[in-house]
């Protein structure tokens, strides 16, 4: 069997694959449930700044929460989730499992981050991810406002924190690559493309507004970790749309470090991970590469631009193809 450890945010995987933050990773044995089942790291069902409001002594000067935000989580949709109980189940989870554990937090104001990271670390946290959602609908700025927002949480944090940290970038960020190198210039140890937080939807019986889940465009995805990764000085980890072993192996091809994934376990249960990675070891005792390094990046943008670039394959990313392509059809 080929070597499948790899190594992400600084801290060594048994293997590439992640169980991104969701309710399977939200309980100290749904995390068991998933080192048994073979993942290589999980990251924590994602804590909100609202939940470390209502159980932490903050003065409410410090902080602006909507009374409909507040009435929503005391209803229990979010409360049995509490910051206290995070904090202990890190420690718990640290003792009782043998795979990184990386905790994930979502806020709003921004001298919050900073606090709230450092309980999480001394908790013992392997590694945080930035759970960052802020949306471009000010007519009067520019999205300069998203990559300065961004910056200042992580030079924050990083202020604060020792541990390895990442951010889950928003799909809809105008300049990908330039965000993502600013970021890693500013200390930043990875980046996970992307978060796919709920969309809008309207109730054309009801005449209201509703929300459903995201969904995760594997391709979309696919183009922005070629396009990133070996360009910037972090690592890069693919989630979104993941559903099968040519899934994981297409995304480390195009520079990813690790993938993360959560959908396909609930479709097929946690004893997919094995399945997947039975088919991961597969595909490389084919193509004889012995380690995940042998193959990461071999058809990211920068490699195929070295490697190929009087053959045009690296076009395959670009707008250059897309006439090619359609023709054909």
């Amino acid at each position: 069997m080929p070597d499948l450890t790899t190594v992400y945010l600084g801290l060594k995987l048994k293997n590439p694959l992640i169980v991104s933050s969701c309710d399977l990773t939200r309980t100290l044995s749904g995390i068991k449930k998933c080192e048994d089942a073979g993942a290589g790291a999980v990251v924590l069902k994602s804590i909100f700044e609202e939940q470390f409001l209502i159980h932490s002594d903050i003065p409410e000067s410090e902080y602006f929460i909507h009374p409909e935000a507040t009435d929503y989580l005391r209803s229990g949709h979010l409360l049995e989730y509490a910051p206290h109980d995070l904090t202990e189940m890190i420690t718990a989870a640290k003792d009782a499992t043998d795979i990184p554990i990386i905790a994930s937090i979502n806020c709003q104001t921004s001298h919050l981050w900073p606090r709230f990271s450092r309980q999480i670390e001394q908790a013992g946290a392997d590694a945080l991810e930035l759970n960052v959602y802020i949306l471009p609908i000010r007519i009067d700025e520019s999205s300069n406002y998203i990559d300065e927002y961004h910056i200042k949480i992580l030079q924050e944090i990083k202020k604060t924190v020792s541990i390895p940290v990442s951010i889950k970038l928003m799909s809809n960020i105008s300049a990908v690559p330039y965000l993502a190198y600013k970021l890693c210039d500013e200390g930043c140890d990875g980046l996970v493309l992307f978060n796919w937080f709920l969309e809008p939807d309207i109730d054309t019986e009801k005449l209201v507004t509703k929300s459903r889940i995201g969904k995760g465009n594997f391709y979309y995805t696919l183009r922005w970790v070629a396009l990133t990764s070996e360009r910037v000085g972090c690592d890069i980890a693919a989630s979104g749309g993941i559903q099968s072993a040519q899934d994981v192996i297409k995304q480390i091809l195009a520079g990813a470090s690790a993938v993360q994934a959560c959908s396909i376990f609930y479709k097929k249960g946690l004893s997919e991970i094995n399945s997947i990675l039975q088919g991961l070891g597969t595909w490389m005792e084919e193509h004889k590469f012995n380690s995940i390094n042998d193959f990461k990046g071999e058809l990211s943008f920068k490699k195929q631009e070295l490697s190929f670039r009087s053959l045009g394959e690296a076009d395959a990313y670009f707008r250059a193809q897309y006439l090619k392509t359609y023709s054909k059809i």
